[in-house]
């Protein structure tokens, strides 16, 4: 693999450069569970994919009026090698409704914010996604 612009080089990088893929590592909240896990890494770079199936009762507009979700929502926790070194915002949908998700570096995904209006039905399933590169790696 050739080096491109934008692209670090550091140790895990250059000792790695084969792709490494996760299966196991996310561990779902009450109500949830997880239907999908790929954590990709490849030359110190990291791709994490999550898809949890709602499995409790429907969730009637999170997002209120506003579509703040308040409290924020825990939907899952991440192991170590999931976990950015910063708090990240993302974008998550079931394909219906959307909103974000803040996946942060102490493990914790919680829903922060979703399309006033709409509903969570159970047996949807939310995804979402992130990419992050550790430090001192």
């Amino acid at each position: 693999m050739a080096w491109q612009p934008g692209q670090i080089i550091d140790a895990d990088g250059l000792n790695n450069p084969t792709p490494t893929t996760l299966t196991t590592g996310v561990t779902a909240a009450t109500g949830w569970q997880v239907a999908l896990q790929t954590l990709d890494i490849v030359s110190g770079v990291r791709i994490a994919n999550v898809t949890l199936n709602r499995t409790g009762a429907d969730i009637t507009n999170p997002g209120g009026t506003s579509g703040n979700i308040t409290p924020d929502i825990e939907l899952c926790t991440l192991a170590d090698d999931w976990r950015p070194p910063d708090d990240l915002y993302v974008a998550c949908s079931t394909g219906i409704g959307s909103g974000s998700m803040r996946v942060q570096h102490d493990g914790s995904c919680q829903w922060l914010t979703w399309i006033p209006g709409a509903n969570v039905t159970s047996g949807s399933n939310m995804r979402w996604t992130w990419t992050f590169t550790r430090r001192g790696a």
